[in-house]
């Protein structure tokens, strides 16, 4: 299709276009993009649900929707197209009595977007499940696949982002036949009683509900900013400024800084711009009116620069910036 629209194909709905927009389903019709690309040496960006990604512009060139579905269970290892919607394969995996992903429930997307962006919530992160990635090198053709260790995961990161040729056309996990509940995170409530993973999933879905945005009532790509990490060093100095400071510690000298506490302490939380603003629900939630890309870019530099300003601290964004 050519000359269309992007406005649904992403959650901030920008009215932006691309040349070309080809849906995907099989291995063959990801197989014939990839000749395609090769020939006419077009740019070209791969979405799923378009969740986290902000599109800056007008794509001169073709744009790739994953529509690529299956989900097969052998015991308790798990395979799933990327295609598939996150959220589905969680209820899915609890049906068949495998456990890990509760915490992960209600997180938006397509299953293909998890291992770039290594999703987490609640104490949780995708990266704990995952067997291997296999992908597609769109400039090659050929089919190549990331084990655990090759995928080089991290806090938000993974060699995915920096494989913007590789389409991932499915992931293998491994989860447990024991449900052990994960309810070490703070906002967890540690008064209730839990005795099943499908409790588990209720409490994160009401958490969610509570606290974040709907993007199809008010369009946003959830959290915007990563929470930043900083030296013991640096860490000491905060505290001595702001005892209510809230962090965690995540290894040796490394501590990482609640980006939501920095927005609300320079005043941000709820703040409106122009077609944008912070989300009163929660201040990492930019929330977007505008059918352009240019307020929210620059509410997020406005927000960015405060904060390096107070605290020396840099925030980096969660979504793919897309241009």
């Amino acid at each position: 299709m050519t000359n269309k629209s992007l406005k649904n194909f992403n959650s901030l709905r920008f009215e932006y276009s691309c040349e070309s927009l080809y849906e995907v389903k099989s291995y063959e019709d990801l197989y014939q993009i990839s000749k395609k690309i090769r020939k006419s040496k077009n740019r070209f960006w791969i979405l799923g649900e378009g969740t986290n990604v902000v599109i800056l512009n007008n794509l001169e060139g073709i744009v790739i929707k994953n529509n690529f579905l299956g989900i097969n269970i052998m015991g308790n290892s798990v395979e799933s197209a990327s295609g598939e919607n996150w959220d589905n394969l969680v209820k899915v995996c609890l049906e068949a009595n495998l456990y890990g992903f509760e915490n992960l429930s209600g997180i938006p997307g397509s299953v293909g977007g998890s291992p770039i962006q290594n999703i987490g919530a609640y104490g949780v992160e995708v990266s704990s499940f995952i067997d291997y990635v296999e992908t597609m090198n769109l400039n090659t053709g050929n089919l190549e696949v990331f084990n655990l260790q090759e995928c080089k995961f991290g806090y938000r990161e993974s060699i995915f982002k920096k494989l913007p040729n590789h389409f991932i056309t499915k992931i293998k996990f491994s989860l447990s036949e024991a449900f052990k509940p994960n309810l070490a995170y703070e906002s967890i409530p540690k008064d209730i009683d839990i005795n099943s993973g499908e409790e588990v999933r209720s409490v994160i879905l009401k958490i969610r509900n509570d606290r974040l945005i709907n993007p199809e009532e008010e369009p946003n790509v959830g959290s915007f900013f990563k929470n930043p990490v900083v030296s013991k060093t640096h860490l000491d100095k905060l505290l001595s400024d702001y005892s209510d400071l809230k962090f965690y510690g995540i290894k040796e000298n490394q501590y990482k800084i609640s980006a939501a506490w920095l927005i609300e302490k320079i005043g941000m939380k709820g703040h409106e711009d122009k077609d944008c603003g912070v989300s009163k629900k929660h201040s990492l939630v930019l929330v977007n009116s505008s059918e352009k890309s240019e307020n929210i870019i620059n509410l997020s530099n406005k927000i960015r620069d405060e904060i390096f300003k107070r605290f020396d601290i840099k925030l980096e964004n969660e979504p793919t910036l897309i241009t």
